[in-house]
Order: structure tokens, then C-alpha cells, then sequence
């Protein structure tokens, strides 16, 4: 069903998430950037540095992000899971709370 190139390359996704998990649902910017290009409907949190938080979609965080900081108007502080998306993942993959 899959070849070998195709499983190495879900391992590589499913690793990505572990470590999200392992980091409470913190997202790095290298992360961020994997999960939009594979998953990029999953809902994020972005803390900024003075506005109000925003909770929107992988693909819709990635552009909102660039276009906050590049007018200066804030800074990302965080990205994370919402617990309810966190409760998703632990349930398929079978982690404890």
C-alpha cells in the first residue's frame, strides 16, 4: 500500500507531532511551517505580544503571522494547540492525560 519513501515521510509528520505533544502544544516556527503544509485546517492559538489572542487555522496563522510583523503593528510571543485540539491527539495516539 505504501512504499518505503511514503512511510519514511509519515514517520517524519507523525514524529513532528509527538514533539508538539511532549512541548505541552507548543509550536515552533519550523513546526508551524510542516504542519501547514500537511495539516494546515488544525486550529492554532496565536498569543501576540499586546493584541488579543487568535484562535484560526494553521494555513490562515502562517499568513496572519507575516503580515502582523511585517507592518510592526505586534510580534508573535506563542503558537500552541488549544486543548481541545490537544485532547484530539492524545486520543489518536493513545496518550494519557
Amino acid at each position: 500500500m505504501f512504499d518505503n519513501d511514503s512511510k519514511s515521510v509519515i514517520l517524519v509528520y507523525m514524529n513532528t507531532l509527538k514533539n508538539i505533544l511532549a512541548n505541552y502544544g507548543y509550536i515552533n516556527s519550523d513546526q508551524l511551517a510542516e504542519i501547514n503544509e500537511h495539516f494546515p485546517h488544525m486550529k492554532v492559538v496565536i498569543k501576540w505580544g499586546g493584541m488579543p489572542r487568535d484562535r484560526v487555522p494553521v494555513r490562515q496563522a502562517v499568513k496572519l503571522i507575516k503580515n502582523i510583523e511585517s507592518k510592526n503593528i505586534d510580534y508573535c510571543r506563542e503558537v500552541f494547540f488549544a486543548s481541545d485540539e490537544m485532547s484530539k491527539l492524545r486520543e489518536v495516539f493513545h496518550i494519557a492525560q
